[in-house]
């Protein structure tokens, strides 16, 4: 989808212009889901050809017309419909066919032993192959204007996708933005402007030399939160078409807006809490600490960890997503220059982007695939040394570990994408 959908982004200048689509498209996009509906139970084949008919008629397809029908093509999905399973139907008549008899015969015998009819035997032979497959509606109508606005967004996510860096400032919704961003592990920085906007610096996919398809379509994630801000500026330097120019999405544009923001959670930090609950009663682990300034920059810790006996015993934790050796140095260097010794740092490496290692000596903990709690227990006890009171970061009144929302044992394990 993404080559059709870049091909309504035109660069003027040094300025993208998205040509999104709008109401005098309603009445294309009106026809296009009413062929879609017309093949509900049908074969996807037959929809295919009216489809690539229309598209090599007299009258030229409009302007989006493709993308408008990989957009359709998510909501009406396809479903196998046969009566003996597809393979098991093709291995038994071809067994049955060494035999000298005619076709219609070999079928009936074959669907006599399965069970079924010829017919029924016949149309399950096949029906397992994309374009046998049964079209099947949505479980809601399709509007038009709906469809209008989800074309918009796969405008506005293709040409993210080609973006070495994007900045985006928001005035409400921030903290579920963030969250996102590091949920996805995307690699970024969050500032905070003395009027109280939050302003994230990511990375984009250009920036990177590794996983890049990947990193897109998480970072392309972050434009339908966006419109559950009060407001939002979307700045993105991309390259299109050959040229380097800049994107920028407003709430002006006619973007639509996704699910309402909940609380993300990924099996990896669920686990992570759960693990720790068993590994030790010594500590406690609160989700969600308040953001830690450090060098002009808000890193988001995702635990705190406090000792149940010496409260002033506290340390932070953050699990890293997509990294570069750059990124984590820069992120050290903050904590460093902000006095902030008490953040424990947790790189997956698998999902190095840059291919350059960190040194062996660099203070993170390393790790795949999960989180081992014992290893972060080792690493405090060796850097808490005896009577060591860390620098503090104010959890407004989570002192006292005692808010079952925030106390990580207490809650009840997440279904969210690692």
């Amino acid at each position: 989808m993404a080559s059709f959908a870049l091909a309504r982004c035109s660069v003027q200048g040094d300025v993208v212009v998205p040509h999104w689509l709008t109401e005098r498209d309603y009445p294309w996009l009106a026809d296009l889901i009413e062929a879609y509906t017309a093949f509900v139970g049908e074969p996807r084949r037959r929809l295919d050809d009216t489809l690539a008919a229309q598209a090599t008629g007299a009258a030229q397809a409009p302007p989006g017309w493709r993308m408008a029908a990989q957009v359709l093509d998510r909501v009406f999905r396809t479903e196998i419909a046969a009566v003996v399973k597809p393979a098991r139907a093709r291995a038994a008549v071809f067994q049955a066919s060494v035999s000298r008899d005619s076709r219609a015969r070999i079928l009936e015998r074959v669907a006599r032993d399965l069970g079924t009819t010829a017919l029924a035997l016949e149309r399950s032979l096949f029906a397992d192959l994309a374009g046998e497959r049964l079209l099947r509606a949505p479980d809601e109508p399709v509007h038009v204007s709906s469809l209008a606005l989800q074309c918009n967004l796969a405008i506005a996510q293709a040409a993210l996708k080609r973006s070495a860096r994007v900045e985006i400032t928001l005035e409400g919704n921030a903290r579920a933005v963030v969250r996102h961003a590091k949920l996805r592990g995307l690699i970024c920085t969050v500032s905070r402007s003395p009027g109280g906007d939050t302003t994230l610096e990511v990375s984009g996919p250009l920036a990177l030399f590794k996983q890049t398809a990947l990193y897109g379509r998480h970072l392309a994630e972050l434009v339908p939160m966006l419109p559950w801000s009060r407001r939002f500026e979307l700045r993105a330097d991309c390259t299109l078409h050959g040229r380097e120019a800049r994107l920028t999405l407003t709430p002006a544009d006619p973007l639509p807006p996704g699910l309402a923001p909940k609380r993300y959670d990924s099996r990896l930090e669920e686990r992570f809490a759960r693990e720790f609950a068993r590994a030790t009663k010594e500590w406690t682990l609160i989700r969600e600490p308040e953001p830690v300034a450090a060098e002009g920059t808000l890193i988001f810790p995702d635990f705190a960890l406090v000792h149940r006996r010496e409260p002033h015993r506290r340390w932070l934790l953050e699990i890293v997503g997509f990294w570069t050796s750059g990124y984590v140095e820069r992120k050290l260097r903050r904590l460093r220059a902000a006095g902030i010794d008490n953040l424990v740092l947790c790189i997956d490496e698998s999902l190095d982007c840059h291919g350059v290692a960190l040194p062996e000596d660099c203070p993170v903990l390393r790790f795949r695939k999960r989180v081992d709690p014992q290893a972060v227990l080792k690493l405090i006890e060796e850097r808490d040394g005896p009577g060591r009171v860390g620098p503090g970061v104010p959890l407004r009144g989570e002192h006292q570990p005692t808010c079952p929302q925030r106390v990580a044992p207490l809650r009840r394990p997440s279904c969210g994408d690692s």
